[in-house]
């Protein structure tokens, strides 16, 4: 399978190129700077920036799947990335006739049940929301995107706060539902998640939650 990588840099993007190519696979990884990459595994790197839809667009060509891990950090600023770097990367599919997109966001965009425990919700809904509002704002936008799309095959992860810890192999999903005392993910298994959802037939059109 040809994979292209946006996010290809950031954590996730990074340990998802090295399963993909233990796995066997052939990896495009996307990014503005090729020498971030020195280390990493990618088959191709092509340099660009998912706010350039032509730039994105040329990565998509030719791909069988799609994996998105675009990402801002702990930034509060007000970003595009998510909602722009995502329509463009749709649109791009589309164009090219490339159909299977897995999309990283984050369980903080779920709306938490009131049967959750107190703390939880007052962490999301006191803290997080109102600190880090503009990125979140953006990544809302980027999900109705993915969520009202009619003609790719989507799958929306929506991961718990990661971690830089080792994988362990062992994580909780939850298919089309909250996914209960969702904490914490490490990066290295949410990728080992979305290596194996891109041919996980149950994921297609979901929203899933992971964590330990």
């Amino acid at each position: 399978m040809n994979i292209v990588v946006f996010g290809a840099t950031g954590g996730t993007g990074r340990h998802f190129l090295e399963l993909a190519a233990e796995a066997g696979h052939s990896t495009v990884a996307f990014a503005r700077d090729p020498l971030a990459l020195a280390d990493a595994r990618p088959s191709t790197i092509r340099q660009g920036d998912v706010l350039d839809p032509d730039a994105v667009a040329r990565a998509v060509e030719g791909a069988d799947a799609v994996v998105s891990a675009l990402g801002i950090g702990y930034s509060r600023a007000a970003t595009t990335v998510y909602s722009a770097g995502t329509d463009h990367i749709l649109k791009a599919m589309r164009a090219t006739g490339v159909s299977r997109v897995l999309c990283v966001s984050t369980t903080s965009m779920s709306p938490v049940p009131w049967r959750a425990a107190p703390f939880q919700r007052a962490l999301t809904s006191w803290v997080l929301h109102p600190m880090l509002r503009r990125p979140y704002a953006d990544m809302a936008r980027m999900e109705r995107f993915l969520l009202e799309d009619t003609e790719l095959d989507w799958t929306l992860v929506r991961a718990a706060r990661l971690t830089g810890g080792r994988a362990r192999g062992r994580y909780r999903t939850a298919v089309g539902r909250r996914l209960p005392g969702a904490w914490s993910i490490s990066r290295a298994d949410l990728a080992h998640y979305l290596l194996a959802a891109l041919q996980e037939p149950a994921a297609r059109r979901e929203v899933v939650e992971i964590a330990y």
